[in-house]
């Protein structure tokens, strides 16, 4: 039986550590368009916007996404992912849920659709995410994270640091149902190359992103 793919992408009005950043133009682009002009090339089956913006209503007509207008109570400061794709599972029906987000502008298509068709393909695995593996030494509270400074280790023995690129969640129903939460007890982490895990969190950010665009 084919398993039902949808894709929700959050994109709030305002936010506090860049005003509108959602909004902002780069290189006479809206910062959600890089990322939702490359859906409708993914392996989706259905594609939901969630917003409390006018304008992102009118984008979603006028482009052929579904559109879900943002509950205010979800649109408050202390609402979170796991809040947004918990509520999207009673309204929308589905058997794997993705949630992007405009602020990872440079996922690739090719990316994405890995990451829909491994995780549709596993059956240990519960969910997945895209992180990027950095390899270097780690400290954290004044210890430690992943070597002993007596047993000085050779660089290219490094154990990767995980981290999570926050552009990109799959998870499968069940697995969304019993854990109320975006990462299941079993994920992928897939790692993305580096320029494809930029977060735009703040100016700096979106100073590296127009460096990279002008390549």
């Amino acid at each position: 039986m084919k398993k039902k793919v949808v894709a929700i992408i959050p994109i709030k009005k305002n936010s506090k550590r860049v005003k509108k950043k959602n909004f902002k133009t780069i290189n006479n682009k809206k910062l959600y368009e890089y990322l939702l002009e490359k859906l409708h090339r993914c392996n989706f089956d259905e594609i939901y916007i969630d917003s409390d913006s006018s304008e992102i209503e009118k984008y979603a007509k006028k482009y052929g996404f579904n559109f879900i207008k943002r509950k205010p109570y979800l649109a408050k400061d202390n609402a979170n992912g796991n809040d947004l794709l918990n509520y999207h599972s009673k309204i929308i029906t589905a058997d794997i849920y993705f949630q992007l987000f405009v602020t990872a502008p440079l996922l690739s298509v090719k990316t994405i659709n890995k990451c829909i068709n491994i995780l549709k393909k596993s059956k240990n695995k519960d969910s997945i995410l895209t992180v990027h593996e950095i390899y270097s030494w780690f400290w954290f509270n004044g210890k430690p994270v992943n070597y002993k400074p007596k047993i000085l280790p050779r660089s290219q023995d490094a154990k990767p640091i995980i981290q999570e690129s926050t552009g990109l969640y799959g998870i499968k129903k069940e697995a969304l149902k019993k854990f109320k939460c975006r990462i299941g007890l079993r994920p992928i982490f897939f790692n993305i190359p580096q320029h494809e895990s930029v977060d735009l969190d703040n100016l700096k950010d979106f100073e590296f992103l127009k460096r990279i665009l002008k390549k």
